[in-house]
This record gives structure tokens, C-alpha cells and sequence, in this order.
């Protein structure tokens, strides 16, 4: 086996060393023996004191640049010998501010001149010890094989040493004032359980040191071993007193010694038991944290936040007064009341309200000093902490204890994440989870060259699992670090991380003696699995087969059928009503389940199974069954089962708005981002409870999600339920698993049922992703869809590369990469906070292209060809009609194609051809654009054949100008404006298209220079000699358009002939040529049979500066252009001696 060391403190490549790190220690006046810590190191830096090593109290001290608090832990862990398992347990803590530091604090010795902390047991579970039979005993989790009496202590050796060191500290230094103590007897039972807890400290030492408890007693005094409250109060006692207290404790030291210590009934891990349970009674509060916030607001997860102000100065010394307590408890959870230090109202209760606990955390954010708690079920309690100190304590410890209870490997804040964990999330990598490696390898090893990477005594173990036959084979292989480098022991390649180390080897085979072991599958840890890593607090329940779903039944007489709603995969669908016998009303408590019972009965839905699948009645019956076993406000509730003449009928609650995809056709001009990311974080906490039942849905869409309220309304927000899944995905056939793409996840089309919550998170995505885009999603055809799977497509991405890059870890086609719920639901949460659904598209649609239907070519712009379709969902000729742009094969200028849609989805204006949305086809590979049909066509067509007057050709131009005005206001150069790309609606309005060659100029910029060279008749002489283009290319442009529209589009008195015929020797056109010619002042004539010359002189002008803006011509024209429906001569005479329009 190749033998390395990798230090569990390095982080991120970088070692503390020596050179920075030392450790020192010195005598108290008393000793090392009793509670009390040794005078810190007088040199600058940050100084970490050890309450137990073997030589006693000492400080670890870290003395120049900067250090995180979790490697100074993992540094204190290693010196005072606790393993890799129990090390985080422990924090970093400041005495003098009583604060403590998250994970991923940061200390600069530059800062701190000099800064003493204590290692300290932050994150205790009372009772641990089984002592109390009151509470139950708390462990980790065992092997499956292990019975009640081999659970997993909770501390290993050196953890419970360290802590009952810390306990003793605890009691002497920190138990509460006697002055707070209200009766004589509370005094009296204190006091005597002080005297007792000295004689337990003293016992240790004495079993420690080989001494007699006596020989302990005479060298050291008692009052060192209790609190000093209680000391202070006998020095205040008279002679006589001191006198009687010493014998009565001489007299019990002597009783316990021959009654107790002697008989061997007692030993050191039993005194520290009996002390550290003793201590939990004593001081209630020992293991807990209360926090005194001066705000506090409790809400939905989609309800408005803002009760909150914000400081701002977080660090400010002036404290609002505390208005509410926040108590953590690592048994129980998070809890709340009215503070004690208000003036309680006669009538205000102070007792603890339970908010949650740690497992049904689902993300916590931060602003400031403000703190806001999501839960899976979509409640938030939101406090404002004193300061940002205050506020990270608070959260690290919520976040320590969730990974301690649910889930090992996850975090629930973004900015607080512990280093360590985001380096074992971004290297697949397990804590120390010891002999659970091999099982995990043995359950989830289906072929050989499975393997996965655990910390083990502070060191990087890859553990291999070889498969030969029917025998088995497992070897570890060690990792460690050099300098920033990781390497496998034995081998010397080097590599920046531990993935890329694992990848790297998937090409050799790892030889230990005669076996060869490969590495092809790594075994990423899961969701909340069970393993030695997590606390178990409540009572074993050893493992056992699951017994029968029980099956609630309904009698058919308490069912009345109504009308036919529709039909499932298998099942037809009736509107109903469960009849109530006796009428009495239980109250709500879901104010949406629909359930309230009435003297008519409840409204329900019946989904009876059709006859022709009389085969899948068992399936049915089974999920029936399960359904209606879990609850979760989320979730359809289903009643039961009926069976009426040989028909099985499931009973489930009707909810009031129906489907979700009907809803977000019907209402998707109303509905807003927000309103789409509130539903997908109900939908993803109620699968997140599935996940957590270990139950899969199988069948999650948008149809299947039913709208209990709307949510349109000012103050409101919608809630959903998900619906049954009905069937298994294994108990369909192929054909029908095929039409459930792209909801379905790729591995169930030929394997059927996943027995993995990794095919809901596919499906999730999919929904999430269908909700965005209103119900819709580009897919259509069996084959297509099919297609799609084979080549790995990817559906349409969303505007925001944030929420587009987390749809697509749902929609990963290796299921080991897809999140699970409790991260889905983290993640919505960051982005909810963030407010990023504001930048989901919620104005423009998918277009199906099932439902196009073409009718004819309209014509070719730069990058495409358009034509004319009927977007007809209902196939019933009512469509709409609607011009689709398809990229050209030969063109492939893909960038190109998509900046085009981009821009046309950033413009509003009448004068601009609108966007409607966009066509998927080959698995998301080829997009076709989908816009408003204007009937007329182009002007360059429209001209020639209508010949309208001059009046309306004048309005023409008038609308342009605004059209180009918009755009430039917009910073977009539209490059080739021309009256082919001008299109005409009902006559009367021109509309500007064809935004293919479109230039964004950026702010402070005066124009865009291309790459390629280009030549066109409507381009600048700038534009020819030096591809610049500019605002003012764009007036250029213009005048050419001026011309074509008022020479009516005549072909043979086109510019590029007006050209030709100004060439001295006939010649094919070129751009030296045009250029040449430009420069020599030649510009279009007159357009013949025109009354009025109309050309550009200034439109036309050399310099682009010269020419006018958009909006000065849009004022020229509006000035004369309205005297009479048709201008008079003697007007438009007027109007054409305006300079840069027409010439006189």
C-alpha cells in the first residue's frame, strides 16, 4: 500500500509552519491541576488557548500574516490529539467581546497586536452521556449491523478529556450568581452540590496522579474547585462557618473515598460522566446559546422582507435594546420568546416558542447585521443581531450544528461557508467516516473501479474497492500534499487538486503486491446519509423490513361523481365530493388544503383507473397507499381508495385553479419573475420532503402542479401543490416514457424507475426551467424527443447566467452531479435573496415548432431566411400569423445570430419590428427566431406596385427617423438600413427589421470599428475606407433610403446602377470605386418623375459630425408635414429648403 501524510490543516495548498505556530505554557500560582488559565504569550500575534494537553494549559500561537479560524482549529485539534472526527465539535471563542468565530474568519496579525482566544466544545448535545433517563440518549449513527449497545460514543478519548476540562473551567469561572438564586433551599441544594462536584474534581486527579482522595484534599483547597460565586459568598462568612463547611467537606471526602473510590465502583470516564451530567442540572443553560436581538419578524419565504433597518455602522457600540431571545440548542433546535429584560406586559407569556430545527433548515442569509432563516417548509425568522460579529457567531453555529444532524457535507450560507467543506464539495471528497468507506463501497459498487476519498487521521485515503468474481478486495491509497500539490504516495505527478489527481489516474492502474485496483467511479457523498459523522438524538431504532403500505379505504357510498375533467396516463378524471358523516368542524390547519368539511361534504377529485390497465390495478392500489401516508402542505392530500364495481378510484383533494401550465398560458402577461421563483421554491420544498422520506415523486411538470391561489393579486403570492405521480416511470412503456421527455430523467427511458431522488432533481429542473418560459418547453415529437437524450441537448437558457448555470446541475445527464433539494432549495434561496428573478424572461415565449406551419418565403436578410407561419397550438386555422428567421446552413455565423435576437429582445418602439420569442429544434442546437408578420412586406416591394403620394412617402420617412432615433438612443448602430429592411403594416405604419449586422457602441465611445470589410451602397465613405461606423453612418444610410423611397423602389434607378453610370469607363462596381467616387463630392441624383429633388446634401456630408441626428430630422419633418392630408406645392417648396432633407 502506498503510505503518505497529508495535513487535515493545510487549506487550500498553503501550511501553517512551524516558524509561525508555537506553542508555550507556564505554571500557575496553584498549579495545572485546578480550573484557571496560564498568563498568555507577551508577544505579538494571536494566541490560542488549549484548556488540556499533556503538558497541561497551554497556548498555541500564531505570529505573523493572516490565518482563518478553522485552520488555527484544526492546528489546536492535532495539538491536543482529537481526531479529525470530533474536531468539529470545537470553535474559537473571545473571553473578553464573549463572541465566537465562524469557520471562515479571517485573523491578520497586522491587526490583532495581540489577540487571546480559547479552543473550546461549541457544539454540544446534553445527555450524550445517557445519564438523564429523562432525555434521550444521544450518539452517532452505527453500522446497520450494530445493535443498541455498540452505538458510536459521540466524543472519542481526547474530546471527553478535553471537555471535562472545559467543564471545569466552566463551573468554577462561569456558573451563574448566587445573588440570582431566590429561596434559601435553592441556596442550600447549590451549595451542596458545589461541595459535590469539588469532590468529583478531586477524585480525578487523585485516579490521574495514583493518589488518595485525602492526599489530594490536604494539598489543594476545595474552594479552587467551585464556583467563585460561592467562594466569595464563604469568605464573607464568619470563623466559625469556614471552620464547619471544611469539616463537613473533609468528613464527605473520607466517605466517598472508603465508600466509593476504594470499592472500585468509580473510575476516571464515570467522574467525568457523573460531573459533566452534574453540571447540566446545575446550570440549564451549559451547552446552550442565547442570543438578545433587537428585532425579530417571522413571514413566509415569499413575503416581503423589510421589517428589518438596516445599520449603517454594524459595528457601532450604541446596541438597540434587545426586544426578543433566540435560543440555540443542539437537542431540540432554534427557539424564541419575548425578552426577559422588557418590562413584561401582566398578560405576555415567556416561555420558548420552537421556530425549527436544524434538518429543516434550508438556507440562511445575511445583510448586514440582519439574519433571515429559511426552512424547508417556507418559513423565515428574520433578527437583527447587535453586530456582524454577533451575526456570523450565530450563524456558524446553526450552520455547525445542521451539518452535525442532517447533513454532513452541505452548508446553508453562501458568505459563511467553512473552507473546508467548499473544498470536500468542489473534490467529491468524505470527512472521517471510517468504516462506513466500505460500506458505502460494498452498497453503491456495482462495477469495478469504484472508489472514494475520506480524511482518516488527518490524512487523504483513497479507498479502492476490487471485484473479482464472487470475491472482494479493498486497499487504501494515501494522498498527500506537497507545497500547494497534490500527489498520490509513491507517485510523483503533481496536481492543483484532488479531482484532477482522481481524473488523471482514471488512465493507469494503482498495483498493491499481485493486485492491480482502477479508479472509474468515485462514490460522491449523498444527501443526509447516515454515517458515524452525524448525531443521533433520538432513541436506535434498529433497522427492519419495511411492513405493508396500508391502504386507507373510502366506501363508494360516500363518493358522488360529477363532471368528466379530463383524462390521465391511465386514468379518467371526475370532479367529486367526499361525504361527511356528522359535520362536525375540526378547524384548518392548512388554510389552503381545500379540506374544511361542510354539511354537503368535502370537494374532491376522482382519478379512476381505466379498465383497459386492469393489469397495473396492484401499482395503482400501492401508490394510492403511499400518498396517502405522507403530508406536507405542499402536497395533494390523498383521502384513499374506493372500489365501485370492480373500478379502483383514487380519492385526492380538488384544488381550486388547476393546473399550473393552463394558468401560465392563460395568465403569463401578468405573471412576473418573482411570482415564477416563489412556486419553484414550493414545489422544490415539497420534494425536498419526499427526498427526505426517501420517497421519489417520478413525475413532476408543470401539469401535474396545481395552483391552490393564484397569487396575482397586490400582497399576495401563489401556493401550490403537487399532485399524485399516479403510476411508477417502471410500469410504463417505452413509447409513453418517451413523451414524458425532457421531464423525465435520460436515465429512466431504458432502465425504467431510478431508485435515486437524482431523477425528481432532473425533473425539477425541467419544470423550473418550463415554469420560466410559461408552460412551455421546445420539444415535440417522439423521435425528436428521443434525439434529444441521444445527443445530450440542452433546453433553452435563461437571460441570467447565474440561474441558467444552476438549472443546468439539475439537468446534468450523470445523476451523481445533479444537487440535492436541501441545496436546491439553499440556492433558490440566494438567488430570491439576491433578487435575481428579476432577470427571468417573462415577456417573451418558447415557440413550439410542432405548431408552426409554414406558408411561404418572404425573403433573406444577412443571416437568414424568413417565412411566413401559423403558430396554431389548437390546429383549428385560428393561429397567429407570425414571420420565423431561420440562420442560413452556410452561414453558420452562430454569434451573429444569436447578438440578433438579443437586440431585438432589448427593443420597444412602433417603429421597430417587434420580437415575439424564439423556435428550439435539434435538441436545442438550431434556433429560429420568431417575430411580428407585417402583411405589406418591405417598402422596397410595396413601393413599385401602390406608388402612394408624396405626402405618405414623407410620413414614411418621419417614422423611420423615430424608429432610428430610438435605436440610437439605445447605442445601437443599425449598419444597413435600406428600404428592403423597412416593413410596412396596414398601410400606413413603416417598421425598421433585419438587425443582423447591428453594433452596440459603448458609453464614452463615438463609433465601432468591424473587423471584416464590407462594402454596400448605403454605407458612409467612413464606413468603406476605415470599417468605422457610427451614429452618423447610420444618417447616411438614411439619405440612401430617401432616395429609394422617393424613386418608388425602381430597380433600374437603383443606387448600385446610379453608380455604375458615374463611372467614367463602364465596370463591374467595386469598393475602391465607390469610394473613389464619394470622395469626388458624386452623390444619387434627383429620383426622375420626382417634382422635387430629394437627395441629402447634408445626410451626405463627408464629415460625419456634418450631419444631422435622427432627432433634429424627426422635428424638420414634423413641422411641415401635417398642413393637409396632401402637401400643396407651394408647402412643400417651403419645407424642401430645409437643409440636409431636400435640395433645392
Amino acid at each position: 500500500m502506498f503510505m503518505i501524510t497529508y495535513s487535515l490543516y493545510a487549506q487550500s495548498g498553503r501550511c501553517l509552519g512551524h516558524r509561525n505556530m508555537s506553542r508555550s505554557s507556564s505554571k500557575r500560582s496553584k498549579g495545572d491541576l485546578f480550573p484557571g488559565t496560564v498568563q498568555p504569550p507577551r508577544c505579538k500575534g494571536i494566541h490560542v488557548y488549549l484548556f488540556c494537553t499533556k503538558e497541561g494549559g497551554t497556548y498555541l500561537s500564531h505570529t505573523s500574516g493572516d490565518v482563518t479560524a478553522e485552520e488555527l482549529c484544526f492546528l489546536a485539534a492535532k495539538a491536543v490529539g482529537i481526531t479529525p472526527l470530533c474536531h468539529v465539535l470545537f470553535a474559537l471563542y473571545n473571553p473578553l467581546a464573549t463572541c465566537w468565530y465562524s469557520p471562515s474568519h479571517t485573523f491578520t496579525t497586522e491587526v490583532h497586536s495581540t489577540l487571546v482566544l480559547h479552543y473550546c466544545m461549541r457544539y454540544y448535545f446534553r445527555n450524550w452521556h445517557g445519564l438523564n433517563e429523562n432525555e434521550p440518549t444521544v450518539s452517532r449513527y452505527p453500522l446497520k449491523s450494530k445493535t443498541e449497545k455498540e452505538l458510536l460514543s459521540l466524543f472519542d478519548v481526547r474530546s471527553l478529556d478535553y471537555l471535562f476540562s472545559q467543564a471545569k473551567y466552566e463551573f468554577v469561572n462561569k456558573i451563574v450568581h448566587m445573588e440570582d438564586m431566590k429561596t434559601e433551599e435553592e441556596i442550600s441544594s447549590f451549595k451542596n452540590e458545589s461541595l459535590g462536584m469539588a469532590v468529583l474534581h478531586m477524585s480525578h486527579q487523585a485516579l490521574q496522579t495514583g493518589s488518595t482522595l485525602q492526599e489530594v484534599a490536604r494539598k489543594h483547597s476545595y474552594l479552587d474547585c467551585i464556583p467563585k460565586c460561592f467562594a466569595k459568598h464563604i469568605s464573607k462568612d464568619n470563623f466559625l462557618t469556614k471552620i464547619r463547611i471544611r469539616r463537613v467537606f473533609a468528613d464527605f471526602v473520607q466517605t466517598f473515598q472508603e465508600h466509593t473510590v476504594e470499592n472500585g465502583r468509580l473510575d476516571t470516564q464515570k467522574i467525568m460522566y457523573k460531573y459533566i451530567s452534574t453540571l447540566e442540572r446545575l446550570e440549564p443553560n451549559f451547552g446552550i446559546e442565547i442570543f438578545h436581538v433587537s428585532h425579530l419578524n417571522l413571514r413566509e419565504t415569499w413575503e416581503e422582507s423589510g421589517s428589518l433597518p438596516n445599520k449603517t455602522h454594524p459595528q457601532c457600540d450604541c446596541r438597540a435594546p434587545a426586544t426578543h431571545e433566540i435560543m440555540v440548542n443542539g437537542n431540540k433546535g432554534i427557539s424564541w420568546r419575548i425578552s426577559t429584560q422588557k418590562s413584561p406586559q401582566p398578560d405576555t407569556p415567556n416561555d420558548w416558542t420552537a421556530f425549527c430545527d436544524f434538518p429543516e433548515i434550508a438556507h440562511i442569509a445575511i445583510t448586514e447585521t440582519n439574519v433571515c432563516i429559511s426552512t424547508q417548509d417556507n418559513h423565515c425568522m428574520e433578527v437583527q443581531m447587535s453586530s456582524t460579529q454577533e451575526a456570523h457567531s450565530f450563524i456558524s453555529l446553526l450552520d455547525g450544528y445542521y451539518r452535525l444532524t442532517a447533513d454532513a457535507h452541505n452548508y446553508l450560507c453562501h458568505d459563511l461557508a467553512p473552507p473546508r467543506v467548499l473544498l470536500n464539495e468542489a473534490n467529491g471528497l468524505h470527512g472521517p467516516i471510517g468504516c462506513f468507506a466500505l460500506q458505502k463501497l460494498k452498497k453503491e459498487a456495482a462495477e469495478e473501479g469504484a472508489y472514494l476519498i475520506c480524511w482518516t487521521d488527518f490524512l487523504f485515503t483513497c479507498h479502492c474497492f476490487l471485484q473479482n468474481g464472487s470475491a472482494q478486495n479493498h486497499k487504501q491509497f494515501q494522498i498527500k500534499l506537497k507545497g500547494s500539490k497534490f500527489c498520490l504516495d509513491g507517485w510523483d505527478l503533481q496536481y492543483s487538486s484532488v479531482r484532477e489527481l482522481m481524473d488523471s489516474l482514471k488512465n493507469f492502474v494503482l498495483m498493491s503486491g499481485s493486485e492491480s485496483f482502477t479508479v472509474k467511479k468515485c462514490c460522491l457523498p449523498r444527501h443526509g446519509e447516515l454515517s458515524n459523522l452525524l448525531v443521533m438524538r433520538t432513541p436506535f431504532q434498529p433497522s427492519s423490513k419495511t411492513s405493508r403500505v396500508q391502504v386507507p379505504y373510502i366506501p363508494d357510498k360516500d363518493l358522488v361523481q360529477g363532471q368528466h375533467l379530463g383524462s390521465g396516463t391511465i386514468t379518467n378524471i371526475y370532479r367529486g365530493l367526499l361525504l361527511v358523516h356528522g359535520g362536525g368542524d375540526n378547524g384548518e390547519e392548512d388554510k389552503f388544503n381545500n379540506n374544511a368539511s361542510s354539511q354537503t361534504g368535502i370537494p374532491v377529485v376522482l382519478k379512476i383507473l381505466n379498465p383497459n390497465h386492469d393489469e397495473l390495478s396492484l401499482t395503482f392500489i400501492e401508490s394510492v397507499g403511499t400518498m396517502s401516508q405522507v403530508s406536507h402542505r405542499h402536497l395533494v392530500h390523498v383521502h384513499g381508495l374506493s372500489v365501485k364495481e370492480h373500478q379502483h378510484i383514487m380519492v385526492e383533494e380538488f384544488v381550486k385553479f388547476g393546473p399550473l401550465d393552463v394558468f401560465l398560458h392563460k395568465e403569463k402577461a401578468s405573471i412576473s419573475g418573482r411570482w415564477k421563483f416563489i412556486v419553484a421554491i414550493q414545489l422544490a420544498s415539497a420534494l425536498s420532503y419526499l427526498e427526505n422520506k426517501q420517497l421519489i415523486h417520478g413525475n413532476v411538470c408543470a401539469r401535474n402542479i396545481l395552483l391552490a391561489r393564484c397569487g396575482l393579486d397586490t400582497g399576495t403570492a401563489p401556493f401550490i401543490k403537487l399532485s399524485d405521480p399516479g403510476i411508477p416511470i417502471s410500469a410504463l412503456e417505452r413509447e409513453e416514457r418517451l413523451e414524458r421527455i425532457p421531464w423525465i430523467a435520460p436515465e429512466c427511458i431504458d432502465g425504467g424507475e431510478s431508485n435515486q431522488s437524482a431523477t425528481d432533481q432532473w425533473s425539477f429542473g425541467a419544470t423550473f426551467l418550463e415554469i420560466c418560459y410559461n408552460g412551455t418547453l421546445p420539444i415535440s415529437t417522439s423521435s425528436e424527443k428521443e434525439r434529444f437524450y441521444q445527443q445530450k441537448g440542452r433546453l433553452p437558457v435563461l437571460s441570467s447566467q447565474e440561474v441558467s448555470n444552476f438549472i443546468n446541475t439539475c439537468l446534468a445527464y450523470d445523476p451523481m452531479d445533479r444537487p440535492s433539494f436541501c441545496i436546491v432549495l439553499r440556492e433558490l434561496s440566494e438567488f430570491m435573496n439576491k433578487s435575481i428573478y428579476f432577470f427571468l424572461p417573462f415577456i417573451f415565449g418558447i415557440f413550439n415548432k410542432r405548431f408552426l406551419k409554414e406558408i411561404e418565403d418572404l425573403g433573406e436578410g444577412n443571416f437568414g431566411k424568413v417565412t411566413l407561419c401559423l403558430y396554431d397550438p389548437a390546429n383549428d386555422g385560428s393561429g397567429e400569423h407570425v414571420a420565423v428567421k431561420a440562420l442560413k446552413q452556410e452561414n453558420g455565423n452562430i454569434a451573429g445570430w444569436i447578438k440578433e435576437i438579443e437586440v431585438l429582445k432589448s427593443l420597444d418602439h412602433c417603429n421597430i419590428v417587434k420580437y415575439k420569442g424564439c423556435c428550439s429544434e435539434r435538441g436545442g442546437q438550431g434556433l429560429q427566431l420568431i417575430m411580428e408578420f407585417l402583411p405589406q412586406g418591405s417598402l422596397a416591394k410595396y413601393l413599385p406596385k401602390h406608388k402612394p403620394h408624396q405626402s405618405q412617402l414623407l410620413i414614411f420617412a418621419q417614422q423611420i427617423c423615430q424608429g432610428m432615433d430610438y435605436l440610437h438612443s439605445k447605442r445601437y448602430v443599425h449598419r444597413d438600413l435600406a428600404a428592403r429592411n423597412i416593413l410596412l403594416d396596414r398601410n400606413t405604419q413603416v417598421k425598421i427589421g433585419d438587425f443582423g449586422l447591428t453594433k452596440c457602441i459603448p458609453e464614452g465611445a463615438s463609433y465601432y470599428r468591424v473587423s471584416e470589410n464590407e462594402d454596400s451602397p448605403v454605407f458612409a465613405v467612413e464606413c468603406l475606407k476605415d470599417n468605422k461606423f457610427s451614429f452618423a453612418s447610420d444618417v447616411w444610410a438614411f439619405g440612401v433610403t430617401l432616395y429609394e423611397i422617393f424613386s418608388y423602389c425602381n430597380s433600374k434607378q437603383s443606387p448600385p446602377k446610379k453608380f455604375n453610370e458615374m463611372l467614367e469607363k463602364p465596370s463591374k462596381m467595386s469598393q475602391m470605386l465607390l469610394i473613389s467616387l464619394l470622395e469626388k463630392q458624386k452623390r444619387l441624383p434627383c429620383p426622375k418623375n420626382c417634382p422635387l429633388e430629394v437627395t441629402s446634401s447634408r445626410c451626405w456630408a463627408t464629415e460625419p459630425q456634418q450631419r444631422p441626428a435622427f432627432i433634429s430630422l424627426i422635428e424638420k419633418f414634423g413641422d411641415k408635414l401635417f398642413f393637409s392630408s396632401g402637401l400643396l406645392s407651394t408647402d412643400l417648396n417651403i419645407y424642401l429648403s430645409l437643409p440636409g432633407i431636400l435640395l433645392r
